[in-house]
């Protein structure tokens, strides 16, 4: 059994996953919603230079005017590193994530912050919080080894505590996994409950994924892009672990050109589950997350 050193917070969208002696859920009110945007052209290149008139805010189908919008730009950003440290990625694949994580380290600016959680062989662990020193990171990723089983599904439940003590509005979750799990309680299903109700953009980084099980209805990859769009982030397969520090740079620059909607809901009626869509004249590919729980704007 996955020991969660971070519990489970918030509720998670529609039905909620089955509960666990190890974990608590906790209601908490919504106040501002943050939606961070990436457009692409039809020839994937990233837009950033697109006007707020162009963006449409829809929620439960129905749209809303956007009255707050901006692009991040210089933001300073709170990385949280989310690091599989389970048998299958000792050795290159381990060794390929450091030098990936470095690369976002020797990218950041003053007010940037990081935090480091790793996850395997039944334990998660905080080993980097904000606020700390990001020049220790280096030490911390050469002492991680790889061993023991994996619970990706559990932890991806334990997403919404990953953030916790963040000063930066700009935020964003970096999952490295080869995508296999041998130990969860909670189904994929499960995450991805959770997942689509999360304040912050989930980005994973698939590094070496095995073929997919015989019988099995989904391969490793399929479901670790499904967790990422879930929560309005993107997954990046990465075939080669020796790429991993290139993939790593790329979407340090993606980052810097995303643009920020907020709303407040109203207050007033249900509090449930809100499909949130966002569409941008001009025929451009949008990516955001999916929803929120509670009323409409």
């Amino acid at each position: 059994m996955l020991v969660l050193a971070l519990l489970l917070a918030g509720p998670a969208p529609g039905e909620e996953p089955p509960e666990r002696k190890d974990t608590f859920t906790a209601s908490t009110e919504v106040s501002s919603i943050l939606v961070p945007v990436t457009v692409r052209d039809g020839k994937g290149r990233l837009v950033s230079t697109l006007e707020r008139d162009r963006f449409h805010l829809f929620v439960d189908d129905m749209e809303f005017p956007i009255r707050s919008f901006w692009r991040e730009g210089g933001l300073p950003i709170s990385y949280t590193f989310v690091v599989d440290t389970s048998g299958s990625m000792n050795g290159r694949r381990l060794a390929k994530t450091r030098e990936a994580i470095i690369e976002f380290v020797r990218q950041l600016r003053p007010d940037d912050e990081v935090c480091l959680i790793t996850f395997g062989a039944g334990d998660v662990k905080r080993r980097l919080s904000f606020g700390t020193d990001p020049g220790l990171l280096g030490r911390i990723l050469e002492s991680l080894r790889g061993y023991g089983t994996t619970a990706l599904y559990d932890m991806l439940t334990a997403t919404p505590q990953v953030m916790e003590g963040a000063h930066n509005i700009r935020r964003v979750v970096l999952l490295f996994t080869d995508g296999v799990d041998t130990a969860s309680e909670f189904t994929p299903t499960d995450a991805v409950k959770v997942l689509e109700g999360l304040a912050d953009p989930l980005y994973v980084l698939g590094i070496e994924p095995p073929p997919p099980e015989e019988g099995s209805p989904d391969s490793y990859e399929a479901l670790l892009e499904r967790f990422a769009t879930a929560s309005g982030g993107r997954y990046t397969a990465v075939a080669n672990a020796s790429k991993l520090p290139k993939f790593a740079k790329d979407l340090r620059s993606e980052l810097a050109m995303r643009y920020i909607i907020t709303f407040d809901p109203s207050g007033l009626g249900m509090v449930k589950w809100r499909k949130l869509e966002v569409k941008v004249d001009g025929g451009y590919g949008v990516m955001a997350r999916q929803g929120y729980r509670g009323t409409l704007p």
